[in-house]
Parts: structure tokens; C-alpha cells; sequence
């Protein structure tokens, strides 16, 4: 697993000096913008996995960042750190119902920002040892009600994953089956908060504790809340995403949701191509294994047509380490299997360009299959739509062509090299 990627927003030298110097000793990887609209172009190039965002800042201030980050849905998971001057209940409520993960009050000690970024990644100093606890009296510079429990390991997305519905309808329980079961995934469902309850109890052997819980925030009297409670009091379920399932339109309980600590909210009718990848991207797990294979020496990297922008995104992420782990280790070819591809949209031409260009900076060469006449025209593709906001920052992976060879079966693409 690569370094944490930490982008710290904020008009401040010393800020960022102060930042700089507190994570000298770990191994992140750090970058910086001055402003709010700096910093949603840094985040949309980066995808770093924490934001520090300054709330009173020129050009763009945090709240406005803040709400257009969470309004993007390649950004909006993401979670945020707001750095403010103000402890006052009703700011830190206004950030909280806008979905920050937590805040620091201004002045903060270099200790006080390593202690809340470890709870959302694993801080490892350089030489590879694990993150010393941050002292006491680190913890005591921020807010008592953000305190958490570290991450767990990260794991991989086709180990067996336990996932918790609670939901009355019985039709949304047979569509989220059927959507994660094709990773592999286990699905237990529940009627109710009532019924659920023994499935989250600490005499649950943690094996059998769930991965990640969805519940709808449509039972009566709060019920959801109320269940979220009961899990977080499981120290073994300290940190176990809880997602609320509710209609679009029901913006008071997703608030409410939002401020009790849910991971989020997933809206119906659910979107079963971008769900999974929801629930994969708020368990932090690795999702490479459904699209690489190996083949020899040669990587194999299989993009489908039905690709989710938050899929995309996190398949960019994840590939970086892992094709430069690829070289590392001696191989240097990758073939792109297109050969399930009819019709380019936008996430799917964002993990090509994205993953193509990262092979051209490590000197990977490779290979393109593919079934369908068009894919030859995918660099005419690609430039073509260069002016969406999630494709313009990608540098075009080949180098000002029109076309690109493609080969009808791996055999003859591997047979090239």
C-alpha cells in the first residue's frame, strides 16, 4: 500500500510549515494549495485520502469548498478536517451538516493534526514501523465529541466481507444481494433495528461481526440513530462504516444521519452499478484484485462498460502503487483489456487515461485488446471530451495520435511485446 496522501488547503505558510514539519518523520506523501478553488483542482488531480481545509481563506473560503467537494462524486467521499479559529457550537455544527469527518480549533500543536489524521489513516514513521499512540496531551488540543478508534488493516475487496442490511422493504435487501454478491460478498438481512441488534451484540465472535451496515433511516422514532448507538457501544464495531438507505428527498434524516457519525447516506432508487463501489471505497478497501490478473510477466488489467465514478476513481488510486510495485519487481508490460466496452463514458475513459499515462511515467509498456472497431479511436475519444472537469487535468496517454492499435485477443497482445 502506497503513503497517505494528505492535502493540506489553507492561505498560511506557517500552516503549512507547521503541517510539514509535524509529518517529517512519516511517510506521506504532502501537497499544498492556498485557496479553496486551489484546492478543489489539487483534490480532483491528487485524490488525496485526507483534506486539511482552513475555513477562512481569499478566492474561496472552506464552507464553499467544503459544499463543492461534497457536491462532486469523485471528491465527496473524501474525508475532510476543517482547521478552524471558531470552537462556537453553531460553526461547528454548520461544518458538521455539511459531512466533515472532524475539527481542529486553531492554535493546534504538530502532534494535535498527526493525532486526527492517524484515526482516518495509517501513519507509519519512516523505516516502515508502526505509528507510535499520539500523547495524552495531543488528544486533549482537539474536540472530545471527534475522538474515534483507529482504522482497521486495510483489506481487500474479494476477501469475505459481511455486509448488515437493515431494512423493512424486502425488495431493496434481494437488489443489495444480488449487486455484492457478485464480488463475493455475505449478505445478512433485517426487518428491523430489533431484529438486527443481535448481530451487532459484543457476545458476536468478531468474526462474524459485519464489515460494513446499512440501515434505513425511515423507521420511526429515530430508530436508526438509536441502532447506531448500540453498535458504536461493541468496541468491536468501533469502526465499522454504518451507511444510512433512504429517497433523495428525505434531506432532514440524511442531516441527522450525518451529524450521529454515519459514513454516509445511499439514496433510492439505489444505484446498483455504483453501490458496491460506495461500500468498498467506506470499508477503505483495496479494488484492484477485480480488475488485475497476471498472465507471465505481463499484467492484465480489465476495464468494464459498467464503471461507477466513485470505481474509477478509487481504481486510479489504487493502481499507482500497485503498477509501481509491478516494476519494482522486475516486470514492465500491461495489457488493457477493452474487449467488454461498446460505448466510452466518462469514468471509464478517466481509468484508461489516468492508468495509461501512469504506465508511460514508469515505462510500462502496453498493450490494448478489444472486440469492437471503436476502441481504435479512443485517443479521438479521449481528446474529444478533454474539457470535462474530470478529464482535463489527465495527460492524453498517447502522445498526440488519432488512433491505437488494437489487438483482438491477449494471445496476440502478449505475442507483440
Amino acid at each position: 500500500m502506497s503513503a497517505p496522501k494528505i492535502l493540506s488547503v489553507d492561505d498560511s505558510r506557517m500552516i503549512h510549515t507547521l503541517i510539514g514539519k509535524g509529518f517529517n518523520g512519516y511517510d506521506v506523501q504532502l501537497v499544498f494549495a492556498s485557496n479553496g478553488q486551489e484546492g478543489l483542482e489539487v483534490a480532483a488531480r491528487e485524490m488525496p485520502d485526507v483534506i486539511l481545509l482552513d475555513v477562512t481563506m481569499p478566492v474561496m473560503d472552506g464552507i464553499e469548498c467544503l459544499g463543492k467537494l461534497k457536491a462532486d462524486p469523485a471528491l465527496k467521499d473524501i474525508p475532510v478536517i476543517m482547521l478552524t479559529a471558531e470552537a462556537g457550537k453553531e460553526n461547528v455544527l454548520k461544518i458538521a451538516k455539511m459531512g466533515v469527518r472532524d475539527y481542529i480549533v486553531k492554535p493546534f500543536s504538530e502532534a494535535g493534526i498527526i493525532d486526527r489524521v492517524s484515526r482516518l489513516v495509517d501513519l507509519k514513521p519512516k523505516g516502515g514501523v508502526a505509528a507510535p499512540t499520539p500523547p495524552a496531551a495531543a488528544a486533549a488540543t482537539v474536540a472530545p465529541a471527534a475522538q474515534a478508534s483507529a482504522p482497521k488493516k486495510q483489506k481487500s475487496v474479494t476477501e469475505a466481507i459481511k455486509v448488515l442490511i437493515v431494512e423493512e422493504y424486502p425488495a431493496i435487501i434481494e437488489s443489495i444481494t444480488k449487486a455484492v454478491s457478485k464480488i463475493g460478498w455475505n449478505v445478512v438481512g433485517c426487518a428491523s433495528p430489533a431484529e438486527a441488534l443481535p448481530h451487532v451484540a459484543a457476545t458476536v465472535p468478531p468474526n462474524d461481526t459485519p464489515d460494513v451496515i446499512l440501515i434505513s433511516l425511515a423507521f420511526p422514532n429515530k430508530a436508526a440513530l438509536s441502532f447506531y448507538a448500540s453498535v458504536r457501544s461493541n468496541p468491536q464495531l468501533k469502526t465499522v462504516p454504518v451507511m444510512g438507505l433512504c429517497v433523495k428527498t428525505a434531506t432532514f434524516e440524511q442531516n441527522d444521519a450525518k451529524e450521529t457519525g454515519f459514513a454516509g447516506s445511499i439514496t433510492k432508487p439505489l444505484d446498483l452499478v455504483e453501490l458496491p463501489d460506495r461500500l468498498v471505497r467506506a470499508m477503505n478497501l483495496d479494488n484492484t484484485p477485480l480488475f488485475y490478473t497476471s498472465e507471465g510477466d505481463v499484467q492484465i488489467l480489465s476495464i468494464p462498460q459498467d464503471f461507477s465514478d466513485t470505481g474509477s476513481v478509487d481504481l486510479v488510486r489504487y493502481s499507482r502503487p500497485k503498477l509501481a510495485g509491478f516494476v519494482n519487481a522486475g516486470y514492465a508490460k500491461l495489457i488493457m483489456d477493452l474487449s467488454g466496452v461498446k460505448k466510452f463514458e466518462i469514468p471509464l475513459l478517466r481509468a484508461v487515461a489516468s492508468i495509461l499515462s501512469e504506465c508511460n511515467s514508469l515505462d510500462i509498456a502496453w498493450r490494448i485488446v478489444g472486440s469492437d472497431d471503436d476502441v481504435s479511436t479512443l485517443p479521438t475519444v479521449l481528446s474529444t471530451n478533454q474539457k470535462v472537469a474530470a478529464l482535463k487535468d489527465i495527460p492524453s496517454p498517447f502522445q498526440g495520435k488519432s488512433s491505437v492499435d488494437v489487438f483482438p485477443t491477449r494471445a496476440a497482445a502478449i505475442g507483440s511485446f
